[in-house]
């Protein structure tokens, strides 16, 4: 820094001296060869610009001295913090540099308060309640498609190649899946064939361990049968599902709560 200083006072200096070599030069050339006194001119300046130096000097270390015992924020669009605001917060630091230290509280306390902490734990509580509610009903509808599945099975096989036994199995899928446009035709065997109330009672027994409407069974089993339910209607389908006659497949009423098939009826018995 010192280094600086002395550097910049040299600079100076020597321009100050070459400017009285350059103005004495001046002088002394007008003055001799063109009669020409300059100094009566340049004194005036020269005085002038000696007193605006010093002058301005003077209003400098003045103004300096004043900004800074009075603080002034000179910003444009950004708001002052006064001293008050400095003082507090230097007085918070010391108050908390003299406070004990707290132990933290539990997560559960500091994210709610109690009330909410208490409707928190009872939304938990339903959000697992209604999780197990769907796995359990996942799990049943599992188990309703396994018995379907033995029972058609058991049921149609003297009538159904296997092939048109699996197929008829995943039109009850897509039936219980609401597909219908997915279901795929089937035609029973021509030596024994499948008859439109052995049909139908197949049709009522696997729709009501689904729970499926009436009007979509008749669906299901139309288009699954389409040649030997050639001329029965929907509407006809659906107001006979479930009748009091002698078929290949009786009806099977599920006991009350349950699912699983009477698969030890007699499938030349109508219930």
């Amino acid at each position: 820094m010192t280094n600086k200083k002395q550097i910049q006072t040299k600079k100076i200096s020597f321009i100050l001296a070459l400017s009285v070599i350059i103005y004495t030069a001046i002088d002394t050339y007008l003055f001799l060869c063109h009669d020409i006194n300059i100094m009566r001119i340049t004194t005036p300046v020269i005085l002038g610009l000696v007193i605006a130096i010093i002058l301005c000097g003077l209003l400098h270390k003045f103004f300096y001295k004043w900004l800074t015992k009075n603080s002034i924020n000179f910003s444009l669009g950004e708001p002052s913090t006064p001293i008050v605001e400095s003082e507090n917060a230097i007085e918070s630091t010391d108050a908390t540099e003299t406070l004990p230290i707290e132990q933290p509280m539990g997560l559960a306390e500091q994210e709610y308060p109690p009330s909410q902490q208490s409707n928190q734990d009872t939304a938990n509580s339903d959000c697992l309640k209604d999780s197990h509610f769907k796995k359990k009903e996942i799990e049943r509808q599992a188990e309703i498609m396994d018995a379907i599945r033995e029972y058609v099975t058991v049921k149609t096989a003297p009538y159904l190649s296997k092939e048109d036994i699996a197929t008829l199995i995943s039109n009850i899928e897509y039936m219980a899946y609401d597909q219908p446009e997915s279901y795929k035709p089937i035609r029973s065997n021509i030596d024994n064939p499948l008859r439109s109330p052995g049909l139908r009672h197949l049709a009522w027994n696997v729709g009501e361990r689904l729970g499926i409407p009436l009007a979509k069974r008749a669906v299901f089993i139309k288009k699954s049968f389409p040649y030997e339910l050639a001329n029965a209607t929907l509407e006809y389908l659906k107001l006979n599902l479930r009748d009091n006659v002698s078929s290949q497949i009786p009806i099977d009423v599920p006991d009350k709560g349950d699912y699983r098939f009477h698969l030890d009826a007699d499938n030349d018995d109508s219930q």
